[in-house]
């Protein structure tokens, strides 16, 4: 009879998702009291030049509409705020459920293909995203 092994929890996998959590966390904390906040970003640049609203117009609405719980409202102003979140929520998630099972860190190249494949359905959200604002956002 075998002992069984003992599982080793790696804090590795834990430290991107962790740390973006963190982040997301964080700015929609600043957003919650942005109105309180002494300084106001500049107008948008982009949107001044071109007439169109850039990937990023609304995030702040977004953002602030979120740390108030208002949700369709975030959508409304900006989806990709609203998914971002929810997607680093969701990275936390799954970097809990592997650091409790005691999984090792995924070889190099394994990792290079997910960052690959996430770069690249993020800029296809992105570009859906943009296409949204110029369409809809006012």
């Amino acid at each position: 009879m075998t002992a069984p092994t003992a599982r080793v929890r790696r804090v590795e996998v834990l430290v991107g998702p962790l740390v973006t959590f963190i982040a997301v966390l964080s700015l929609l904390s600043v957003a919650r009291f942005y109105d309180r906040l002494p300084v106001r970003p500049p107008e948008c640049g982009f949107k001044s030049t071109f007439g169109i609203p850039c990937v990023s117009c609304g995030g702040t609405r977004s953002a602030k509409a979120l740390s108030r719980g208002r949700v369709v409202e975030a959508l409304y102003f900006n989806p990709a705020v609203v998914i971002g979140s929810f997607v680093s929520f969701l990275w936390l998630l799954f970097g809990l459920r592997r650091f409790f099972a005691g999984a090792a860190p995924l070889p190099v190249p394994e990792q290079n293909r997910r960052i690959w494949r996430v770069a690249l359905v993020t800029l296809i959200l992105l570009a859906l995203n943009w296409v949204y604002l110029i369409l809809f956002l006012k």
